[in-house]
């Protein structure tokens, strides 16, 4: 499954305050009329990103832009990490934050929301503010004019391409900036830059979004691999676009363009999911995952000679090796340590310390003063090192972990509507519901207790007992029960269920789908 569709179910499914659908071509103007929210915006986090003050970061997530303020002197949670949640309800985009950028003067993020039509949802156009969230200004999804439209090629003859005018399959997926630009990816926009300038405000204007297309041929992701963008990374001097036709570079800021792909360079594979830039030995690392060339496989590739030399590593090899099983390695994202690397994939998050000669996988994230809190999801999508305080972040389908001693220890951070109070007043809920437990690996329960046992049994439609778990701890307050769809280590059928929680404090029903 292409990746931005299994990121687009994963925020209807996890984003705990589900973003609502606009129009495909709404570029109604946004209005500011609330206070951003002083919460994770989701347990989706797909970008975290640290700024010049140690104590603050920005999180991509399935439902808006959080930031994130430290105070690791206080001991109490809410004061120790202060977040604050920007999305469609302070002006941005609908849907989840697809990408994001995080520079001294500016912040961008872009959005996403799924669709009844096209392959991987819609663009929900692009934000940016200068003052460190104070304000936002959106703008429209970055697309094409129809000035000279040949209907029958579907060319614009004025143009000299072949437009992109929806912002269906027209997600932008990632931003670098150069001296002189803004730079974004999309599949269906392609790659696009506009003129960048520190106190430059008119970032809406249409014709501003130059289309380039870097394998010199006019501009058509109908039809041109090289056209379809997915990644990009800038590393001071090169400008790195990764697409479903390899891996193209710039020294000039897109005039002239050199491709490597599978059949003439070291990468694992056409199809560049991610790329980063890690400065400490000057090394560009990409997700190279399999194409279309029986020759290609799915890897991560690396060079540290601005592309004279390609290696592919986290090969299913070394995996092997690691974990005694064999995977497929789906990359996501990089952070860096040093010399360091860690890998985002969806098994979890892997770490070299010898320039990808050998990795090692972290175990399953468990909180390690919280009895049952662990992300249940095994995908990492994102991760940040930090020197100064010396953490380490990692986010994914479940929400948010940091630890302080290198991964031997974890406090995981994770969002979930109340069950009384804003659009709920309940005794219990399950989430994500439906659930299909041959994608995710465990539903949630979420009850308000005095904490200690409880009891979770699930019965069909017809009220006949299905699974009765052994009881589970709780924390005093409102704590969660997970289940793993599954009855005799098989997964359930689809249907209704209904389930029930013997408590401290009384016992609560509550009803569940599966759906597969």
């Amino acid at each position: 499954m292409p990746l931005l569709i299994i990121l687009l179910l994963a925020i209807n499914a996890f984003a705990q305050y589900s973003p609502f659908s606009i129009s495909i071509e709404s570029d109604r103007a946004r209005s500011l009329d609330a206070d951003p929210e002083p919460r994770l915006g989701s347990n989706v986090i797909i970008d975290i990103l640290p700024t010049s003050n140690p104590n603050r970061m920005w999180f991509g997530t399935g439902s808006g832009v959080t930031r994130l303020t430290l105070d690791l002197s206080s001991t109490i949670e809410t004061q120790r990490y202060v977040f604050l949640n920007y999305s469609d309800e302070q002006g941005l985009g609908k849907g989840g934050v697809s990408g994001l950028l995080v520079t001294d003067s500016i912040v961008w993020a872009s959005f996403a929301f799924d669709t009844s039509v096209g392959i991987s949802g819609a663009g929900g156009g692009l934000a940016y503010t200068r003052n460190d969230g104070a304000n936002w200004t959106w703008l429209p999804q970055p697309r094409d004019p129809i000035l000279g439209l040949n209907r029958q090629t579907g060319q614009d003859t004025i143009l000299g391409y072949w437009p992109t005018a929806t912002n269906v399959d027209n997600i932008t997926y990632a931003f670098a900036m150069t001296p002189s630009y803004v730079w974004i990816v999309s599949k269906g926009g392609g790659l696009r830059r506009h003129a960048y300038d520190s106190d430059y405000t008119d970032y809406q204007d249409t014709l501003g979004w130059k289309v380039i297309s870097p394998d010199g041929t006019p501009f058509n992701t109908g039809a041109e691999l090289a056209d379809r963008s997915f990644s990009i990374t800038y590393d001071g001097t090169n400008l790195w676009v990764g697409t479903a036709a390899g891996i193209f570079r710039t020294d000039d800021e897109g005039q002239t363009w050199q491709r490597f792909h599978a059949g003439n360079s070291g990468i694992s594979g056409n199809f560049v999911t991610a790329m980063d830039f890690q400065t400490a030995t000057n090394t560009v690392w990409a997700a190279t995952w399999r194409a279309e060339g029986n020759d290609e496989f799915y890897a991560v590739s690396k060079t540290s000679n601005g592309g004279g030399m390609w290696e592919a590593t986290l090969t299913e090899d070394q995996i092997e090796r690691a974990i005694g099983r064999r995977e497929t390695p789906r990359i996501h994202g990089f952070a860096f340590d040093g010399g360091g690397v860690y890998a985002c994939d969806d098994i979890g998050l892997w770490k070299s310390t010898d320039g990808g000669v050998t990795w090692d996988l972290f175990p399953q994230i468990v909180d390690s003063a919280r009895t049952g809190h662990r992300l249940e999801e095994d995908a990492v999508y994102s991760a940040l090192k930090t020197q100064t305080p010396n953490l380490l972040w990692l986010g994914g389908l479940d929400g948010l972990a940091v630890s302080s001693s290198n991964g031997a220890n974890w406090h995981v951070l994770q969002t979930a509507e109340p069950l009384t109070g804003g659009a709920r007043d309940a005794d219990t809920y399950a989430y994500p519901n439906p659930f299909s437990p041959s994608r995710y690996n465990a539903v949630r329960i979420r009850v308000n207790s005095s904490g200690g046992p409880a009891k979770l049994t699930v019965y069909d439609f017809a009220m006949s007992e299905v699974v009765s778990l052994p009881p589970q701890t709780v924390n005093p307050g409102e704590d969660y029960l997970t289940w793993n769809g599954k009855k005799d280590g098989l997964d359930v059928a689809n249907g209704t269920y209904f389930y029930k929680v013997e408590k401290p404090g009384g016992d609560v029903w509550g009803k569940l789908i599966i759906l597969d």
